[in-house]
């Protein structure tokens, strides 16, 4: 199935669509010299293994099907709901034993419940992040959790950015946000927030990377580094370049 094949199964285009796909035309974390991101797929892979059931797995949102790539052979089954066309079409092919729907997530209806859900970079993408989480947690299965991965606005390249007057204040959206689709930065405390009003407990979270600079500024970064730089952020959570964290329905 090519990629106007899978438009047409959608339905007609939404401005919304029309947005995802124009996102989805030039970001490609699959690519390390172009996408510093190529790594943290690899840092969030890190984190979220040991917390993963791993028995079925929705993953909600899968651009070129990096992440996708690294966690489905951790899965019995692994399921992913992307809005972009061009990036299913491109997953696919990358992770055939994948299964794709092309959908946007408020409008996607699971045929069962999974023993984990996927959001990685997700929730700064939606207008209503708690309305989805919500919706999200009648999908998991008993015990099953949510592993959420967000852009944290106290990471400490934010920090020195507000200190040489680049950006008003650290949570503030930059362009790259605004280029990427981002409605928000999250802190801590506002993931925790959004979590518990969706009826979430939390498991476990983290910090994910401490980032020095900007994306571009770390490319071709030796990858030992990196990991440096991750395990140091454990130290520093409230500063680390993203939070992840591990929630269960707690209602």
């Amino acid at each position: 199935m090519d990629r106007d094949e899978l438009l047409t199964g959608m339905g007609s285009s939404s401005p919304a669509n029309e947005r995802l796909e124009e996102i989805a035309a030039r970001y490609d974390p699959s690519d390390a010299t172009q996408q510093f991101d190529y790594h943290l797929k690899r840092l969030q892979v890190h984190a979220i293994t040991p917390w993963l059931h791993g028995t079925r797995v929705l993953e909600l949102g899968c651009a070129t099907g990096e992440l996708t790539s690294l966690l489905a052979p951790l899965a019995a089954r692994y399921d992913v709901v992307e809005g972009s066309a061009a990036n299913v079409e491109i997953a696919r092919a990358r992770v055939p034993d994948a299964h794709f729907e092309l959908s946007m997530w408020e409008d996607y209806q699971p045929a069962q419940r999974y023993s984990d859900i996927v959001m990685c970079n997700a929730l700064e993408h939606v207008p209503e992040p708690v309305a989805l989480l919500d919706r999200v947690g009648t999908w998991l299965e008993p015990g099953g959790r949510v592993h959420v991965a967000v852009p944290n606005g106290h990471s400490l390249h934010r920090l020195v950015g507000v200190e040489m007057g680049l950006q008003p204040d650290p949570v503030s959206l930059t362009a790259g946000d605004v280029e990427q689709g981002h409605f928000r930065n999250y802190t801590v405390d506002t993931l925790m927030a959004d979590l518990h009003a969706a009826g979430f407990e939390i498991v476990h979270w983290e910090g994910l990377f401490l980032k020095v600079l900007s994306n571009r500024q770390m490319l071709g970064w030796d990858p030992e580094l990196i990991r440096a730089l991750d395990r140091v952020a454990k130290r520093l959570p409230e500063h680390a370049a993203e939070l992840y964290a591990v929630a269960a329905r707690g209602r």
